[in-house]
């Protein structure tokens, strides 16, 4: 059973309408990382469907958390270390903020992986108003909350601690108020230079007052994590592993959800990161792929199948062998359609779709060949090379689609061999010209075999043939191959090459 099934089963046994919420700090550009949980989250919520379930899926930007650290190129904003990072202009000038530069972005970009969620601004929930009956109770109940976390702290809170962080409201940042004293729902403060993860944050000197239901501050994480719950009546929520350590973030916070604001906390959903290309992932050290960055390389579907595997064990995304990731995904797309094969794969195959399942399963590394030796905007040519290098029955759209992608990602991340520049008829006339006879001889029979409906295991069978028929080494013919053909001593698989480039070609360089 699939993990999102089974954490359906438990919110069925749970009852009632179902609220998963998930959230993206905006705190650096939006990544695949960060969509982690809103992707795995839409898994619940089609698993909760499919039960008969009333759900809703939620994401919330947690645009009011202060800016610590600058992504890497965004020097520009140096100055605005502190801030709740929905007040940092926007550095490239575009849009309002920091914020609605990149949030507008990822939600478009998840609309292309079939994702929808309902969308909150965490800020715009402390401003509108719409948290404040979860602020008076935490104030309320402030002691409660205090003992709560200090059970979990090393350096316990002091017994005047209030769960609030102002904003200065001289000079707007966030992270450099201390709070001097409370009255009722008024927290005064004074603006003091702090050390943040990316640097100083350089306080004003001034002293004021936030009212906190005026949206002049936020809740500490793990309370407003808890009101939040409350408020949405959320009952199930997607995130890293983190957050689930022992006296982390969710297991003082559902304390706080069940003692404080009387609310279940909702079932979680708790999974391990992945790498990028073997390191973390990190917009402050540049090293991220955002959604987009992916929609431009390989297929939506494809990163869905690799999110919705096991969660509790790491992966990497090598965007170097990115074709083994596909070559998965494509193994399971043959079983789904055979009706055979590993059920767990053709299930998380299902659960990956965006719209209605469609056959193609053409290598993507033959897709990278077809990039490099075929016009875009010739899709009959296109289908024909696939199907001489055995593959039929595919759907033509999403085949142009993946040379499309396979071409962009060859070109930035593929290996040297897949990389190449198809000589034309005359340069490569002239390359096999050099050759001695017995190879000229191996590559003449060789382009005769086309069109004999040969498939590429057979054809990868009949190059070693006619290398030993002809005396000549195996390793030799493949070096005159790509010689011949790209200028290389190395090159793609050649029988598949070969069967793509097709007869007229291959007769014109090898009379």
């Amino acid at each position: 059973m699939h993990w999102s099934t089974e954490i359906a089963s438990k919110l069925a046994e749970r009852g009632g309408r179902q609220v998963i919420e998930t959230g993206t700090s905006i705190s650096g550009i939006p990544h695949v990382g960060n969509a982690s949980d809103v992707i795995r989250g839409d898994a619940v919520r089609k698993a909760c469907i499919n039960a008969g379930l009333d759900v809703e899926l939620i994401w919330v930007a947690d645009d009011s958390d202060p800016f610590r650290k600058v992504p890497e190129g965004m020097d520009s904003l140096k100055d605005y270390l502190g801030f709740p990072v929905k007040d940092i202009p926007d550095p490239h000038g575009c849009h309002k903020s920091f914020v609605d530069h990149f949030v507008e972005g990822f939600i478009g970009d998840l609309a292309e992986f079939g994702v929808e969620p309902k969308i909150y601004s965490g800020t715009d929930l402390y401003r509108d108003g719409s948290l404040n009956e979860g602020i008076e109770t935490a104030f309320q109940d402030a002691g409660k909350i205090r003992d709560i976390l200090n059970k979990f702290r090393r350096e316990p809170l002091p017994d005047d601690w209030i769960p609030w962080t102002p904003i200065c409201s001289s000079c707007g940042r966030i992270s450099t108020t201390r709070v001097t004293g409370v009255d009722g729902m008024n927290v005064s403060y004074v603006c003091e230079s702090t050390e943040i993860s990316g640097g100083k944050a350089t306080g004003c000197g001034h002293e004021g007052v936030s009212d906190a239901l005026k949206g002049e501050g936020k809740l500490p994480w793990r309370v407003e994590w808890a009101a939040r719950w409350d408020h949405f009546k959320v009952t199930c929520e997607p995130f890293g592993k983190e957050h689930a350590t022992v006296g982390g973030s969710y297991d003082t916070s559902k304390i706080i959800s069940a003692e404080i604001y009387g609310w279940e906390p909702p079932v979680p959903v708790i999974y391990e990161f992945f790498t990028l290309n073997k390191d973390k992932i990190s917009s402050s050290k540049g090293n991220v792929i955002t959604l987009a960055d992916w929609l431009g390389i390989a297929e939506p579907e494809v990163l869905k199948y690799f999110m919705y595997k096991r969660l509790a064990k790491q992966r990497d995304i090598n965007l170097k062998v990115l074709t083994n990731l596909v070559d998965e995904y494509d193994n399971a797309e043959r079983s789904f359609f055979a009706g055979n094969g590993d059920e767990d794969a053709v299930d998380i195959y299902r659960l990956s779709q965006v719209g209605e399942p469609r056959p193609l399963s053409v290598p993507f590394t033959l897709c990278a060949v077809l990039s490099q030796i075929i016009p875009a905007s010739d899709t009959r040519v296109m289908i024909e090379r696939a199907g001489l290098a055995g593959y039929v029955g595919f759907d033509g759209e999403r085949l142009v689609r993946r040379v499309r992608l396979a071409g962009n990602w060859v070109e930035k991340y593929g290996p040297e061999y897949l990389l190449f520049r198809l000589n034309s008829i005359d340069e490569a006339a002239k390359e096999y010209a050099q050759l001695d006879d017995p190879l000229k001889a191996c590559l003449k029979h060789l382009a005769g075999e086309l069109g004999k409906d040969v498939s590429p295991k057979d054809f990868h069978k009949l190059i070693y043939e006619t290398a030993r028929a002809n005396d000549v080494e195996p390793p030799e013919l493949f070096k005159a191959i790509y010689q011949s053909l790209i200028g290389k001593e190395k090159g793609p698989k050649a029988a598949m090459f070969l069967l793509s480039l097709g007869r007229d070609y291959l007769n014109s360089v090898f009379p």
